[in-house]
């Protein structure tokens, strides 16, 4: 057997690959060709739809073909001989072969001149009647004789079988695509490959599989000087050949010259001057020059990079620089474009060039310092700035305060000592800034481990910008400054917009606005978060929440951030708040105890705040221990300590937990002068939430004072009304799947769309649920609620038809399990009714102070007020639901009018208590938000008007009127 032959018949004509689109117009052409010459040569680029158009045609032709591929075979003497062996058996001495001879592959045999002798003698004497058709992707080999005779022999070339607009349109319509086919035609000039294939698209995964394979066809078809230019050119945008001559290309210019012949995916300029591979193909090019061995790879970053900086471009210029391996350089660069990075706040990337940049002997630049410090700060590094400044000693950051920006430099280092422990460093950088804004603010962080007064605390200025205003907003936080941290968002590019939101979701909590710092925490996105927001925002928000076993997961998954920042300071708080979901979720004494000594261990004692903190937790250890004793006295001196030195964030815990531990150690006075500090700090300074998180610790103390309030309007009665909404209230799913609506017209939205269950009841079933603990009920209670009376057959049939029908509506993912005797929503936290949204803003409103909770108290009142609650539909369960949800309506109501009361908005008071009065005419606490309605817009004719109103309400229900609205009226009119 020959060596190359097959040994075996010769196949006939390839397969079609799948999905080709006829083209009639190329067929046409080369039947018409080979009618009039014996011999017709088709020579087109890569990808030009050769083999396919001559498929096409052979298949159309009335005799049979033979198609001889010449890929594969050897060299010299061997592939002649395979060649004529091949062309034998095609075209046998006795003429019985058939009539059409196809030769694809003609570039494989240019300079064996053994194959080109053989297919000359058959171009120049075929046997009478065959045609023979020669395929090739590059010019026809010179060595092949007779194929200059115009007269027998016809050219096909890329024009021939471009695409026309019809064409392309065709072929792109099984994709959707046809509407692109006169854009594709024209930027490809109608080559098939160009047309078929998106090289516009920039997706990096498209570099693979297929694609890959057609880019290293169209790669091969070039001279090695083309695909070079291609490859090493690819780290360009655009390409000259100055700039491929610059990375170390050879006569740019000739190569540049023979590509724009070349059918490929790229795109030049109207002179030829300028080219640029389609994204694609430019990916497929990128990925050959990262192939390249290291020491050209390097070599060409080298050149790339003084490209980049010739052109301005010092950024890139940077990164290519470390890329090839020359951090000195690559420092030089950076130092002239960090401050424009750190700018627009694009920390990581500063981050991963400091990270890369080795050590230079000597101080570092201004600008290498003050990145370095920037990205210790943003990304809570603090120990970039403790290797700078004990890399270089205290005489280099001495001199800061000498040079431009050195001032903010020292506080941020100040910031990084302080957060690693070593404060009394701190307190010498300290001495050592300049008198001014940077150095007050540094100097209220230095107070938080003094123990100095935090007063005066420098404002938080809507004008003020940079990384040390930011440190502000954590101090103004630590010292329950609340307020301040609420107002307008900073702007875009600001320091405070971009690593404060962390502190803003905090003091938001802080003040009972949960949904709006959930909403806030959400909208951060699922990337890389502030340490502050995972290790301690994420906790908080879970646990205040409800959510035991989320709240546990953040602690754990927080530790693992906090580990990496270096900070002393997040250890300790990780280990108080451990403490702290240790005694409020768990009431566990034993694990509390561990943290907090863990804590002392780490130093908390050396930071006052944290100290407090410490003493606050331990207090309510203390407490839940039933040692009182010590309970009181490490409370006493901690909120000693928080209100001398104006910290104020857990003031009201502290001393909530120290007014329960005086009432049991009998010393009542004491006890309430505690509790009354607590009101009167979280009043002044939005803190309520905080104040009945610690209430719901020890009730008893706001039930006493609520107790001894002549009034039952107190602050203290709304508080002990506040803590019966409870935790659970609070929480609610953040983006439900299946939504009831309750109120008025009862509708229900799966997945943002209206459905209706074909029987009502099933409607029914689903808001008891949502009324239910986690939307669980046995059998036994929907049975006597939704079909009383009914004899239990009938009732469980009912009942069975009424969880089918709802079945039906339920969104995928959502589902109604029955387990036993139990009937179960799940996950119960994709649905949600709306008399469970107002529900949740009522007990929000409640943790709220001023106008957050005036405008949240009506968000709940528009809520509840489209409708009474399932309107027109009767039955006992839903009755008493009905009632229960008008008397919370007016209470509201009644609520909102004493805020709108406080805040001095007399028209809402009056309009609110009108409202109450309307709904509940015998509701004391409405008429008495009447009357001082009317005492505050000076209408004294209405204010006796409503008293009387009152006094007729009471003949009505048969019982005096109260002292109380007696003593209010006579007050009121002197």
């Amino acid at each position: 057997m020959t060596r190359g032959l097959p040994d075996r018949p010769l196949p006939g004509l390839p397969d079609l690959p799948p999905g080709v689109v006829p083209r009639p117009r190329v067929t046409r052409r080369i039947l018409q060709e080979l009618a009039g010459h014996p011999v017709l040569v088709v020579a087109a680029s890569a990808g030009a739809g050769k083999t396919t158009a001559v498929l096409q045609a052979a298949r159309a032709m009335p005799d049979p073909a033979a198609w001889i591929p010449l890929g594969g075979l050897a060299t010299g003497d061997i592939a002649a001989e395979a060649l004529r062996g091949r062309l034998a058996r095609a075209v046998p001495a006795d003429g019985a072969g058939p009539p059409v001879l196809v030769v694809d592959g003609l570039e494989h045999i240019a300079g064996r001149a053994a194959a080109e002798d053989t297919l000359s003698a058959l171009v120049l004497q075929p046997p009478p009647g065959l045609r023979l058709v020669l395929v090739t992707r590059a010019e026809p080999p010179e060595g092949i004789a007779g194929l200059g005779d115009v007269h027998r022999v016809a050219f096909l070339d890329d024009t021939d079988l471009a695409f026309d607009v019809s064409e392309a349109a065709r072929a792109l319509r099984p994709a959707g695509l046809q509407e692109q086919a006169q854009f594709r035609v024209r930027a490809m000039r109608g080559w098939v490959t160009g047309v078929l294939h998106d090289w516009w698209a920039s997706d990096p995964a498209a570099a693979a599989g297929r694609l890959d394979l057609l880019c290293g066809g169209l790669l091969r078809q070039l001279t090695e000087a083309e695909a070079a230019l291609l490859v090493t050119t690819s780290v360009l945008d655009e390409v000259t050949a100055e700039s491929a001559n610059a990375l170390g290309l050879s006569c740019p210019d000739r190569t540049m010259a023979a590509l724009r012949h070349r059918r490929l995916p790229l795109a030049w300029s109207r002179d030829g001057a300028r080219m640029r591979p389609l994204p694609r193909f430019h990916g497929y090019l990128r990925m050959r020059a990262d192939a390249m061995d290291e020491n050209s790879r390097r070599e060409l970053r080298r050149r790339h990079a003084r490209l980049l900086e010739a052109a301005g471009r010092h950024e890139e210029a940077v990164t290519e620089l470390l890329m090839a391996g020359e951090p000195a350089a690559a420092r030089r660069a950076a130092e002239q474009v960090l401050p424009g990075v750190l700018d627009r706040l694009d920390l990581a990337t500063a981050e991963s060039w400091l990270d890369r940049m080795r050590p230079v002997p000597g101080p570092p630049a201004p600008g290498i310092v003050s990145a370095a410090l920037r990205v210790a700060f943003g990304r809570e590094q603090c120990w970039r700035g403790l290797q700078l400044a004990d890399q270089h000693g205290p005489s280099w950051w001495g001199g800061l305060s000498g040079q431009p920006g050195g001032s903010e430099d020292l506080a941020l280092l100040v910031w990084c000592f302080w957060h690693a422990g070593r404060t009394d460093e701190a307190r010498q950088m300290l001495r050592a800034m300049p008198p001014g804004r940077h150095r007050d603010i540094a100097a209220a962080l230095v107070s938080l481990a003094d123990g100095t007064p935090l007063t005066p605390l420098p404002d938080l200025r809507a004008d003020a910008t940079g990384p040390v205003e930011v440190m502000l907003m954590r101090i103004a936080y630590m010292g329950g400054r609340l307020a301040e941290l609420q107002g307008d968002p900073a702007p875009p590019g600001d320091w405070r917009r971009a690593t404060g939101a962390p502190w803003t979701v905090a003091a938001l909590r802080a003040t009972g606005r949960i949904s709006r710092a959930g909403e806030m925490y959400t909208s951060l996105g699922d990337g890389p978060r502030p340490v502050w927001l995972t290790a301690i925002d994420d906790v908080e928000l879970m646990a205040d929440l409800g959510r035991r076993e989320e709240a546990w997961a953040a602690l754990t998954a927080g530790r693992q951030a906090v580990a990496a920042t270096g900070s002393r300071v997040y250890e300790i708080l990780s280990l108080l708040l451990e403490a702290k979901l240790a005694l409020r979720l768990d009431r566990d004494v034993a694990r509390a105890t561990r943290a907090l000594a863990e804590a002392a261990r780490h130093g908390s004692a050396r930071y006052a705040f944290t100290g407090e903190l410490a003493a606050t937790w331990h207090g309510l250890q203390l407490l839940l221990a039933g040692r009182d004793g010590e309970a009181a006295h490490r409370l006493a001196i901690a909120v000693a300590a928080m209100t001398t030195g104006d910290r104020l964030l857990e003031l009201p815990t502290a001393a909530v937990y120290l007014s329960e531990a005086m009432w049991r150690a009998g010393d009542a006075e004491a006890a309430d002068a505690a509790a009354d500090l607590a009101l009167g700090v979280a009043s002044a300074h939005g803190g309520r939430h905080l104040l009945l998180q610690a209430l719901d610790d020890v009730p008893a103390v706001a039930v006493r004072r609520a107790d001894a309030e002549p009034s039952h309007s107190s602050p203290w009665h709304e508080l002990v009304a506040a803590l019966s909404s409870g935790r659970a209230a609070l929480s609610a799913p953040a983006s439900p799947r299946l939504v009831l609506e309750e109120f008025g017209v009862v509708r229900l939205s799966a997945d943002g769309r209206e459905v209706r269950p074909r029987l009502a009841k099933s409607t029914e079933l689903l808001a008891f649920l949502l009324n239910r603990p986690a939307a669980t009920a046995r059998r036994a209670l929907l049975l006597d609620s939704l079909f009383p009376g009914r004899s239990d057959a009938a009732g469980r049939s009912y009942l069975r038809q009424a969880v089918y029908r709802l079945r039906e509506v339920l969104p995928e993912g959502v589902a109604l399990l029955q387990e036993g005797d139990v009937h179960r929503l799940t996950p119960h936290t994709s649905v949600a009714g709306s008399s469970g949204a107002f529900g949740r803003l009522l007990a929000e409103a409640g943790r709220q102070d001023g106008e957050h909770r005036f405008h949240t108290l009506l968000e709940a009142l528009r809520t509840a007020g489209r409708g009474p609650y399932f309107e027109g539909v009767s039955t006992p369960w839903l009755d008493a639901r009905r009632e229960e949800l008008a008397a919370e309506l007016t209470q509201a109501q009644v609520d909102a009018g004493a805020v709108a009361l406080r805040l001095g908005r007399i028209r809402e008071t009056r309009e609110l208590a009108g409202a109450a009065l309307e709904r509940d005419p015998y509701r004391e606490q409405a008429w008495r938000l009447a009357l001082a309605g009317a005492e505050a817009a000076g209408d004294d004719g209405g204010l006796l008007e409503l008293y009387r109103g009152y006094l007729r309400a009471m003949a009505d229900l048969g019982v005096r009127p109260s002292q109380e609205m007696r003593h209010l009226v006579e007050r009121l009119r002197r």
